[in-house]
Formats: C-alpha cells, structure tokens, sequence
C-alpha cells in the first residue's frame, strides 16, 4: 500500500501541474485580447481620419479646379467688356465680370482656410498613425513573446502527460478508477486524515473508519466528500523511507 500510495501522490502532483499548465494555455489569448481590442479601435479611428483627410484633398482639387475654370470665365468677362458696344453691354458686362472676380476670391479664401485646416488635420494623422505603429509593434512584440511561453507550455505538457501516464500504468486499476472518478468530480482526489479529520473537507469521520485508515493498510473514500483519504502516518513513513534512501 505505501508504494501505492506513493505513486499515487506523485500522480496527483503531475494532474495538478498538468491542469495549471492547461488553465495557464486557456488564458493566454485574454492577455491579448484588450491589447488586441484597443489596437482595432485605434485602426478604425486612424482609417476614418485618412479617409476624411483624403475626402477634404479631393474637395480641395475640386475647388482649385473650379479656381481655375473661373479665371477663364474672368478672361472671357473681360473681353465681353472690351467689345462692349454700348453702354448697356458694357454695363452688363462689367457686373459679370465684378459676379466671377467675386465668386472667386470667396472660393480662394475658402479653400485657403480648408488648407490651412487640411495641413493641420494631416499633422494629427501621421502623429496618430505612429501612435498605431508603435502599438502594432508593441503587440506582435507580445504575440511574439507568448508563442514561446505557449510552445514552452506545450513541451513541459508533453512531459508532465508522458510521465502522468507512466505513474497511472503502476498503479492497481481498481485504485486508478476509484481516484480518476473523484478526480473528476473534485479538484483534489486524495488527501490525508489527521486524527480524525478528513483535510478534504475538514470533517470528522467515524472511529472504525479512522481506525482502519490507522493500520495503514489502505485508502478510503471520505464519508462526507468523497475524496480518498490515507493517514498521514503512511505518508510520514513512505517520506522518511525516501529520505534514507537518498542518502
């Protein structure tokens, strides 16, 4: 039974390992995720702004454009004039000409203060988009770095499985059961019995039941729990014999 028992505890210490390690591969990709969340808003925003920037540019050539079919129409305007006959045509033309110079000094002046805006508006962008640069890179730098705690995690898995496996093939089958099925419904499958009290669940168990455990004869279910209980006399006993054979 002490070698038994042994190999059980040991077993119990490789599930462990084994469901940390596991729960620890679970939550890395939440560590990414509020970096990962943040960098996609930051990408929206950015796109949204370069699309506005580009949308005001193709306004402002519009509005150049236009500029510059108004000085044609000015040129014309001011030939009309020359070759006005008579004072009523003139006078026409004048006006005309008076309507275009004004229609485009308020389109200059319009689209001087949207350039003056647009060259601002470019400045925050490209300042925004380093922004986003330096957090794209801080996150493949984090992304980088949990591949390899996940490829590390992975590799001590592989081992703590292997040798998981091997400690549950020295153990009785009947025993192995009983301890795989309360280490399914429990975190922890065996626990030792001090006096009279299951550690499990820090309940007293009947006299004949911690008088059969004292003879350190076997493992047994705990009454109360469920967990598989050994005097803690047997553990003591199984750690000196381990200690003396080490030296």
């Amino acid at each position: 039974m002490k070698e038994q028992l042994r190999v059980l505890i040991e077993l119990q210490g490789y599930d462990a390992r084994i469901k940390e390690q596991e729960a620890t591969m679970r939550a890395i990709p939440e560590k990414l995720a509020p970096l990962r969340k943040d960098l996609q808003k930051l990408e929206a925003i950015l796109s949204k702004e370069q699309e506005e920037l580009d949308r005001t540019e193709d306004w402002r050539k519009k509005q150049e454009q236009q500029i510059s079919d108004e000085e044609d129409g000015i040129r014309k305007a001011k030939l009309k004039v020359q070759a006005s006959a008579n004072a009523r045509d003139y006078a026409a033309a004048s006006r005309e000409l008076e309507n275009k110079r004004r229609a485009k000094s308020d389109r200059e002046d319009e689209v001087l203060k949207v350039t003056e805006a647009l060259e601002k508006n470019r400045a925050l962008v490209t300042e925004h988009a380093a922004d986003v640069g330096k957090l794209r890179d801080h996150v493949t730098e984090q992304e980088a770095e949990l591949a390899a705690r996940v490829e590390e995690i992975e590799a001590g898995l592989t081992d703590a499985r292997q040798r998981r496996e091997e400690l549950a093939g020295s153990v009785e089958k009947k025993l192995l059961a009983r301890y795989e099925y309360v280490l399914r419904r429990k975190h922890v499958a065996l626990v030792p019995v001090e006096g009279r009290t299951c550690q499990g669940c820090h309940m007293n168990i009947p006299p004949q039941l911690a008088n059969q455990l004292a003879r350190l004869e076997s493992v047994e279910p705990c009454p109360h729990c469920g967990r598989l209980m050994y005097h803690q006399t047997l553990l003591e006993q199984i750690t000196g014999e381990s200690a003396e054979a080490a030296e």
